[in-house]
């Protein structure tokens, strides 16, 4: 892959490039609550420089100045955004799921809402039958009251 497509796809978080050395080193800004999973952290080709000014997390992803290396740092950095995407998608849904509840119990009598029913196991019966055959899925749980 060529440069310009590394930089191109880390797109907003790219910060600068620099050459030291025998290494490049790629700086990063990510907003300060996401997460590094350590799976995409090399603790020895890794520098967090802090937060920034207006609240970023400045980091440096060190590569060995080879294809290989470039290639690694990238995936990790690729990874971090994919994790921190999905992880705040995942917290806006939830959020979103709550406020519809939240309704529901507003609009509900109390003896509705004791037969409320979450299909849990049917949620996981889906989910693993996606997984299974390679595709994601965004599972959706039907929610259900006895009148």
């Amino acid at each position: 892959m060529k440069m310009f497509d590394y930089l191109k796809k880390i797109g907003p978080y790219f910060f600068q490039l620099r050459k030291l050395e025998d290494y490049l080193v790629f700086d990063v800004l990510f907003p300060n609550t996401w997460k590094l999973p350590k799976r995409f952290v090399q603790e020895d080709k890794f520098l967090n420089n802090g937060e920034t000014e207006d609240g970023n997390l400045s980091l440096s992803f060190i590569s060995d100045f080879t294809e290989e290396g470039v290639d690694l740092i990238y995936q990790n950095i690729i990874g971090i955004i994919n994790f921190n995407l999905e992880r705040e998608e995942k917290e806006r849904l939830l959020d979103e799921k709550i406020g519809e509840l939240k309704k529901l119990f507003d609009s509900q009598k109390l003896e509705n809402l004791k037969e409320l029913k979450f299909d849990i196991n049917q949620l996981k019966e889906a989910v693993n039958e996606k997984t299974k055959s390679g595709n994601r899925v965004k599972p959706t749980s039907e929610i259900t009251t006895e009148e």
